[in-house]
């Protein structure tokens, strides 16, 4: 299922993070056209079933991953 990259960028998503994971975001980014580039093409990418995203170690029985839900 290819997203349509044309249409006009209408709606937003927030989310809250620490300063430091922000910053550090920020950082990580800029090489690839920045933040919001990035989260577009991430968000564009788990659409599209292309991210598989792994539980950090320390997640417990909550987390839920994508094949369960």
């Amino acid at each position: 299922m290819a997203i349509h990259r044309k249409h006009r960028k209408q709606a937003s998503l927030s989310v809250r993070v620490t300063a430091q994971e922000r910053s550090k975001f920020h950082a990580k980014s800029g090489p690839y056209g920045g933040a919001s580039e990035v989260l577009r093409e991430l968000l564009v990418a788990f659409i599209e079933d292309r991210v598989t995203i792994q539980p950090p170690v320390t997640k417990g029985p909550l987390y839920v991953s994508r094949t369960e839900d």
